[in-house]
């Protein structure tokens, strides 16, 4: 019997992960969250006979039920990220159990960038000083979408912060040791409770601190930051793929190659080899449930400490 992938959720997120499980030759129900069914969905897993899969892109607010619904029948999960925006909303999806949480994943599809891995070969010891920072006009994302009217604009579960949450997840990859110190954030008149620019402050035990930056706001692409040590610091940018590696003996650059899909492809094929019990997955830092639940926490933990001082004048339809 083949394994059935059930993408629930019709957005962006949704279609393209059902054309990339198609592309991998897996059979595919994709179900919108519009009208659905938890009974019929819990009746469908069953008659998988235990060779069922889950996708989540829902909503961030609406997820739990799918999670419990697949809990009941075992069946592993691609969860989009983030996972949830409150912590107590983590403790109880971390809940499941441990054999299921190492057979599904968090979108964290960053990590399946070739910059990312290049960075993850750095001792986080080396570095006393980290910044990472995303931004770019919401308004130039897609052609005809409408921020009032999308998931972005909602007070429980939009903003900046879990919408560019990818940043938080690289910051906890390569500096496990940092813990929140605060966030500050921005809003908007129009949409209480939804950040448009938010920093969080990071610190950790040995000394070190870090910035992770994010904002609806700029007028161009920037995706990029730094890790400074005593004896070589690391600039990065996500943008024109690159990194410079700087130190007393010189300067080295280097380029990536990237074909935005591939991550996609790359972490949904993983998802399968995780899901079925296949074979070793291709990247030592996947995103696989059971290891990053720091960053997930270290997400809702920030979202709920968000501490607002100020607005801006953006106009928004």
């Amino acid at each position: 019997m083949a394994w059935t992938y059930f993408v629930v959720g019709s957005g962006s997120a949704g279609r393209r992960h059902s054309a990339n499980l198609q592309n991998l030759g897996k059979t595919v129900e994709h179900l919108a969250w519009r009208g659905f069914d938890a009974e019929t969905f819990s009746s469908s897993l069953a008659r998988c006979g235990g060779q069922a899969a889950v996708v989540i892109a829902t909503a961030t607010d609406v997820r739990s039920e799918l999670v419990d619904i697949c809990a009941v029948h075992n069946a592993p999960m691609y969860i989009e990220k983030p996972l949830a925006f409150t912590q107590k909303d983590v403790a109880e999806i971390y809940g499941i159990e441990i054999g299921l949480q190492q057979r599904s994943m968090v979108g964290f599809m960053l990590r399946y960038h070739p910059l990312t891995m290049f960075l993850s070969r750095f001792d986080s010891g080396e570095f006393f000083r980290l910044q990472f920072e995303i931004g770019h006009d919401v308004r130039l994302w897609r052609e005809n979408w409408s921020f009032s009217e999308s998931y972005a604009a909602r007070a429980e579960g939009g903003g900046v912060l879990l919408d560019l949450c990818h940043e938080i997840d690289l910051a906890c990859m390569i500096c496990p040791s940092l813990a929140l110190d605060g966030v500050k954030s921005i809003g908007h008149e129009s949409f209480f409770g939804v950040d448009f620019a938010s920093m969080l402050s990071l610190v950790s035990p040995n000394g070190a601190t870090g910035t992770v930056s994010m904002d609806y706001l700029s007028p161009v692409l920037v995706r990029s930051g730094s890790l400074i040590g005593c004896t070589q610091n690391v600039a990065f940018d996500y943008v024109d793929n690159s990194a410079k590696v700087s130190s007393a003996t010189g300067i080295k650059e280097y380029r990536f190659d990237l074909e935005r899909n591939a991550m996609f492809m790359d972490i949904m094929r993983d998802f399968t080899i995780l899901a079925e019990e296949s074979g070793g997955a291709t990247l030592p830092d996947i995103p696989r449930m059971d290891r990053v639940r720091d960053s997930c926490t270290l997400i809702a933990k920030a979202w709920e400490q968000r501490e607002f001082v100020g607005t801006v004048e953006v106009d928004l339809k």
